[in-house]
């Protein structure tokens, strides 16, 4: 018999952590551990929230949870959202394989007893095939009902782990991939310079205060970066400690004894997940970010694990790399009380914009070169009809 809690107290999140942090492994989710997304929580979570994480047991085991908070905005909305939102994608319901419509009833159950209710569950940065908003939109529903939406999906490389040895998945890239790679690695050693995990934990902190002044220093008058944000840089340090090297990984570049690319890494069940990173402008030629991809890679092939997921968009970078996609989506559940009207009049821009752009990719080629010069002749109109 399945029995269901809301935890809705840190004290009792971080005593679910063990089983917690099981469950994200055996779902090969590393943005969901409980280390990653507690030390958000505590150091970088948005004002007028409160805990609401979902879980659900079979006797004393723990089959499936849904690390949620509860977000009320300017314009008293309350959003269910995943712990860690706007830091981390591929996150999602974490659930003992095969056993979703087991736990559904439970936590469709848990949802309608939530005070307060929310008006929208949001899906954001979840893999594009997660069945859960489908599922809590099926059947029976209690005394809730959704309205499910979309506003946005972005493809997300990724580098399936499939060769026995690292030499044998670099033999299976382009020529000019194999042969650019080893020549910045040459360079780099005739440089005396290194590629290298970092595992200590006093330089663990001051590798992670190096990736945010090296990235802090790309993003210098290019607008804003969510890394630069405040608490972020306690975020990574807490993360650090409760996962430990093996599950965060830090890979760096080091040049005459000085960092000059860091990129975060995490693990679980099998999965890489890239997270964000910083390198210095100066040494742009030597491409130390690729390099330290590149070794991360390989030290995961060497571990046996499955996939490197590079995240949300086609950098050029990344598709060096990727061998494969698997796209992330944005949207969720509205929440149909009396504020649904309005709750979809708000996210009604969002929702036609995705739809139009969706339009515009499936148009036949010569039909989308007319619809742009359409809207190009409109702006230049509106240009020239603005008072000087």
């Amino acid at each position: 018999m399945t029995t269901v809690e809301i935890v809705d107290d840190l004290a009792a999140a971080e005593a679910l952590a063990p089983a917690w942090d099981d469950l994200a492994v055996a779902c090969s989710l590393p943005l969901c551990a409980p280390g990653w997304m507690l030390s958000w929580w505590m150091h970088v979570r948005p004002p007028k929230t409160a805990l609401r994480i979902l879980t659900v047991r079979d006797g004393p085991e723990l089959v499936a949870l849904a690390p949620w908070f509860l977000h009320t905005d300017e314009d008293k909305r309350s959003d269910m959202r995943f712990l860690g939102a706007e830091l981390s994608d591929r996150v999602d319901i974490l659930c003992r394989g095969g056993r979703e419509r087991e736990v559904l009833p439970a936590l469709r159950q848990a949802l309608g007893t939530l005070t307060p209710q929310p008006d929208l569950i949001a899906f954001e940065a979840v893999p594009l095939d997660s069945p859960w908003p489908r599922l809590l939109t099926s059947g029976l529903r209690g005394h809730l009902r959704f309205s499910r939406f979309r506003n946005s999906a972005y493809p997300a490389p990724v580098v399936m782990l499939t060769a026995d040895t690292p030499e044998a998945w670099l033999a299976g890239r382009s020529s000019n991939f194999r042969g650019q790679m080893g020549r910045l690695r040459r360079r780099l050693e005739r440089e005396g310079g290194c590629v290298r995990h970092i595992s200590e934990p006093a330089e663990i902190q001051s590798a992670v205060t190096a990736l945010l002044t090296l990235h802090a220093e790309r993003w210098d008058g290019r607008g804003a970066s969510k890394l630069l944000e405040p608490g972020v840089e306690e975020l990574l340090r807490k993360a650090a400690v409760a996962l430990g090297p093996e599950r965060l990984r830090l890979w760096a570049v080091e040049l005459d004894g000085k960092l000059i690319s860091v990129q975060l890494f995490l693990a679980a069940g099998g999965e890489i997940k890239y997270w964000n990173g910083g390198w210095s402008e100066e040494h742009a030629d030597l491409k130390p970010s690729m390099l330290t991809i590149l070794a991360a890679l390989q030290d995961g092939i060497v571990r046996g694990e499955r996939r490197l997921d590079l995240g949300a968009g086609t950098h050029a970078y990344k598709l060096r790399f990727a061998n494969d996609q698997d796209p992330l989506s944005w949207g969720g559940l509205v929440v149909r009380n009396r504020r649904w009207p309005r709750t979809k009049i708000e996210l009604m821009p969002l929702v036609m914009r995705y739809r139009a752009k969706r339009l515009a990719l499936a148009m036949p080629a010569p039909l989308t070169r007319r619809a742009e010069a359409f809207v190009a002749s409109r702006r230049a109109g509106a240009q020239g009809s603005t008072p000087q």
